[in-house]
């Protein structure tokens, strides 16, 4: 039995639930596991983990509107950051040093991994944004993102140093910068892998927020023969040919498999349940997020959908043109295998001076 400490940032859904699939793995074989999180990942953890979870200073994003507010972000972390050290050298002392962990695994979670590399613990990360730095991309070209792909590798460089391995989980293929990282596909929750995809009616919309809803109608409405189920909004109301539905998971996941196509911001999470399900995609990124920049511009590149700055109805045709073409087959794509990456993972776990197993 190996003593793991597994960390996991505290924003976007994507970090939670991968840690929460590889971290039971962990459990399943017989190691003790202590998961640390913040913000989102804190609460969803310890709903499934319970007293296993501790709560770490994390990081956070400033908005503005549906824009990551760069300045801003930085101005909160930076005031914040006497009562992080405080909090997280407590966490520390309390529990990390007592456990005594042979390994540390880090969800593009800093604290925990610095900690880990000024103790000599070993650690490993596994995450999608180390792909902005350890591989060898095919940029967008447009010149206004420049600043937004800056800003992403200086922050992703800094996250942290002197993982063991940084296993990138993406959906493509692309050549590795550094030894130490190996690409491994994206795992999907079994909620997700035991559902049965249908090509329904509907086009799946997930509204981020700052999302103009009048504006929204006013576009979709040009689509009166095309059903639209959205959700994002919080809310139960028709209009016309576009159905709102609240908060659901079970709800949001029926939709999602029986849809035509989705349409959404270009998180890595979501774009590996819509590749598992075989649902063609149109992405809208984040503004100034790069990451979802990237995996929008691979997303058209690929043929797995297109992606657009913004929704109008010029893009909402074309989308509609897409979702009569095949899916790509092409080999460049890493398509969602929990078994593949498992087997990615034990390799990785097999180079350890004290090796740990999940068989």
């Amino acid at each position: 039995m190996a003593r793991i400490i597994y960390g996991v940032a505290g924003e976007g859904f994507g970090h939670s639930s991968r840690s929460h699939l590889i971290g039971q793995r962990f459990i399943d074989a017989g190691h003790d596991v202590m998961f640390v999180g913040s913000q989102k990942s804190l609460l969803y953890l310890k709903r499934y983990f319970g007293e296993r979870v501790k709560e770490i200073f994390g990081l956070s994003f400033a908005f503005e509107g549906t824009r990551i507010d760069k300045s801003e972000t930085l101005k909160r972390n930076l005031l914040k950051l006497p009562e992080a050290n405080r909090q997280n050298d407590e966490l520390f002392k309390q529990h990390f040093e007592p456990f005594q962990p042979e390994l540390v695994i880090s969800d593009f979670e800093p604290f925990s991994a610095w900690w880990a590399w000024r103790k000599n613990v070993p650690f490993i990360s596994i995450d999608h944004e180390h792909m902005l730095t350890h591989c060898k991309l095919d940029h967008p070209s447009q010149s206004k993102n420049w600043f937004s792909r800056l800003t992403a590798s200086v922050v992703t460089e800094c996250h942290y140093v002197g993982a063991v391995a940084y296993i990138i989980v993406n959906f493509f293929k692309a050549p590795l910068r550094v030894d130490s990282a190996v690409l491994a596909p994206p795992i999907v929750r079994s909620t997700v892998s035991e559902l049965t995809p249908m090509s329904g009616d509907h086009i799946l919309l997930y509204s981020t927020t700052g999302t103009d809803r009048d504006r929204l109608l006013e576009i979709l409405h040009h689509f009166g023969r095309q059903p639209f189920i959205i959700y994002g909004f919080n809310e139960d109301v028709e209009d016309r040919n576009c159905s709102f539905k609240k908060r659901s998971t079970e709800g949001f996941l029926a939709d999602l498999a029986s849809a035509r196509g989705v349409i959404a911001s270009a998180g890595f999470s979501l774009i590996s349940e819509c590749m598992s399900l075989k649902k063609k995609m149109l992405l809208l990124p984040v503004a100034g997020q790069y990451e979802q920049i990237i995996n929008a511009h691979y997303i058209r590149k690929l043929g797995l959908g297109i992606s657009a700055e913004t929704l109008d109805e010029a893009v909402i045709l074309e989308f509609l043109d897409e979702l009569n073409k095949p899916l790509p087959d092409d080999d460049r794509i890493l398509w969602p295998d929990n078994n593949q990456f498992f087997d990615i993972l034990q390799q990785e776990l097999n180079k350890l001076h004290k090796p740990i197993t999940i068989r």
